[in-house]
């Protein structure tokens, strides 16, 4: 039987998006006891577990917590942005290496495996050029540079870059990363295995997210993950609807609870299996959401979605 272990990310009781004050971590981690989870994903940032605001002690306690309860610490899920900086004197990579290296430290002491790292994270999925380019998403308003693709290139780079540098941290406190997809630079599946396989370093791999495939084609989902194989590392739960305005235009998208929204699940299971994923399988709502009524959510909604989340995706163990 293949086991899909599931962990519970912190930062969905951060009260970024609902109404209400946010979490311990000590109360997230009976949350995730409670609510039948096997760990716990690490939000490094303000205001859960920002590395730089915890001492030794705390980190110390909060292990010795975790550990009472029976939760691992699946990762620490940073949020990172390598691409260039506007301006030669604001070293915005420096600055991201730095941080780098404090989330390693954090999951050394934690007793965790894996940092997560995000190449070009804008928080946006799109910044405002990206449909102006020439075969490429544009990186900028559009110049020669664009018409060539060297603005994108630029970009990759850089990327690249940083993660190679990364690496070389991680290397130092006994961590693997998890390199996860996202716009505006590494805007495919694709794009991901290629970065991954460029950088080519043996603890840098792949954090695969179902939600964020191209498409949800069986035969595709199947042929994605064997590709990837023992490369992939960490993945993320959640659902995911498109909101289509006049004449059919997707003009957002919407987190769902898993299984309301457009994942097609059991093939992608059915290829961890096969694969051999032993890593986890963690929920996360990183987006906001409006309740009836245009209202925001309580931490009551939260729990109830994490709840139904985690039941929904245990139910597949049974068809694997």
């Amino acid at each position: 039987m293949f086991k899909i272990k599931q962990s519970l990310d912190a930062v969905n009781y951060g009260a970024y998006f609902y109404n209400g004050n946010p979490l311990s971590m000590e109360e997230i981690v009976d949350r995730a006891v409670a609510f039948g989870y096997d760990a716990v994903d690490l939000w490094p940032h303000r205001p859960l577990t920002f590395p730089p605001d915890m001492t030794k002690g705390q980190k110390t306690k909060l292990l010795s917590y975790a550990n009472d309860k029976g939760i691992k610490f699946a990762a620490v899920d940073a949020c990172t942005n390598f691409m260039r900086t506007d301006h030669v004197l604001v070293p915005h990579t420096e600055k991201e290496l730095l941080y780098v290296r404090s989330c390693c430290e954090l999951a050394r002491d934690l007793d965790c495996k894996v940092v997560r790292l995000l190449p070009a994270f804008i928080g946006y999925f799109w910044h405002d050029y990206w449909d102006k380019g020439y075969c490429n998403t544009a990186m900028h308003s559009r110049t020669v540079e664009v018409s060539t693709q060297d603005d994108y290139l630029l970009e990759w780079d850089s990327v690249r870059a940083g993660i190679i540098d990364s690496a070389k941290i991680a290397r130092e406190f006994g961590v693997t990363l998890a390199v996860q997809g996202h716009p505006p630079v590494v805007n495919c599946v694709q794009d991901l295995i290629d970065l991954v396989d460029e950088v080519d370093m043996d603890n840098v791999k792949i954090g695969l997210d179902l939600p964020l495939f191209d498409h949800q084609e069986p035969d595709y989902i199947a042929k994605i993950v064997k590709t990837i194989g023992k490369k992939m590392i960490h993945s993320h739960t959640l659902g995911v609807i498109l909101r289509y305005g006049p004449s059919g235009f997707v003009y957002a998208s919407e987190e769902v609870v898993p299984g309301d929204g457009i994942e097609n699940w059991l093939p992608f299971f059915n290829a961890c299996k096969e694969v051999g994923y032993e890593g986890y399988f963690a929920y996360e709502q990183c987006a906001p959401f409006l309740m009836p009524g245009h209202k925001k959510p309580t931490i009551e909604e939260i729990d109830r979605r994490q709840k139904a989340g985690f039941e929904f995706i245990k139910s597949f163990e049974a068809q694997l």
